[in-house]
């Protein structure tokens, strides 16, 4: 079942030609901001900052709705200083700016909103889309971001600190959290009813790596490793999404128990329900191999005696 998985985080992992196209996207975004507020000189790049799972690398196809680019765009401090000088909801009104910015290079696209903290940019279906969050850097790398909503104010936000964490636990299990993160996205994207946010996903994933798989797989299936992620999640996780955690435990349970009762085809049925149409099918079970050589008693007079035949092996 080792190699179906491994199949399973090659059919959804981005191709070269989706990472070229998110590149492109934000890339775009960002450089339609930078010239608007920073004026017409060359694009700096170091305006612009890459979190959530483009960040990580834990993004996945195939695309949903839901799935967006990550991108902060460093706004100047005047511009800040400007908007949080309105008498009501000023987060509102740079959020609303940012929009109309980008509605100038992007004619085509019918769908460009600004809500809440972001501006999200929506393109064709199967393309990347652009979630666009400006911030403030602070001196010591965090940042204030607009919330427009309850009449405006500025949040705290580190998303530096959420990478680091990523990264640390990334480094200490040799890649098996960014493995188990997509492969649980993916069960994500299959349960479009549950309400489990990445970000506390991600937390749930760190969290049972460090206590359980602290320094990786060592020689353990990503079979055995999920099915011990539900099982920890099911004393641990919200009521809102117990009995979806409870059904891919039971799922997961069963295709272990197929696969050592030498069923793989059974167990890889259960794996796809989990996870979806990306997880190969095993077309058949094996057939058993020594299933013994059997020889005839007085070979050389087979007309003689018994037609019993002894069984070697």
């Amino acid at each position: 079942m080792e190699n179906s998985f491994k199949d399973f985080l090659s059919n959804i992992t981005l191709t070269s030609d989706q990472q070229e196209d998110a590149q492109t996207k934000y890339t775009g975004v960002c450089e339609k901001l930078y010239k608007f507020y920073y004026g017409e000189g060359a694009y700096d790049s170091s305006k612009k900052y890459l979190f959530g799972s483009y960040k990580t690398k834990t993004n996945v196809r195939p695309f949903t709705e839901e799935q967006d680019i990550d991108v902060l765009f460093k706004i100047p401090e005047d511009t800040f200083k400007k908007y949080d000088g309105y008498k009501s909801n000023g987060q509102c009104a740079l959020l609303q700016e940012i929009k109309d910015v980008l509605k100038e290079k992007y004619t085509t696209t019918d769908k460009i909103k600004a809500w809440g903290k972001v501006v999200l940019v929506q393109f064709a279906e199967n393309h990347h889309n652009v979630e666009l969050l400006p911030a403030l850097e602070k001196e010591d790398g965090t940042f204030l971001i607009p919330n427009s909503e309850n009449g405006g104010s500025w949040d705290y936000f580190d998303p530096r600190m959420e990478i680091d964490k990523f990264n640390e636990s990334n480094k200490a299990t040799s890649g098996l959290t960014r493995d188990l993160a997509k492969m649980l996205k993916a069960w994500a994207h299959n349960t479009p009813s549950m309400s489990y946010k990445s970000c506390e996903r991600m937390d749930d994933i760190i969290a049972f790596l460090d206590a359980n798989y602290a320094s990786g797989a060592n020689n353990i299936g990503y079979d055995k490793i999920v099915f011990d992620f539900f099982d920890y999640m099911r004393s641990r996780c919200n009521d809102c999404i117990k009995s979806y955690i409870d059904k891919a435990f039971n799922r997961a349970q069963k295709a272990l128990e197929y696969n050592d009762n030498d069923k793989p085809m059974e167990a890889s049925e259960e794996w796809i329900k989990i996870f979806g149409e990306e997880f190969p099918k095993t077309k058949e079970n094996s057939k058993r191999e020594n299933q013994g050589v059997y020889i005839q008693q007085n070979p050389s007079r087979p007309w003689f005696g018994s037609t019993k035949k002894n069984r070697i092996g």
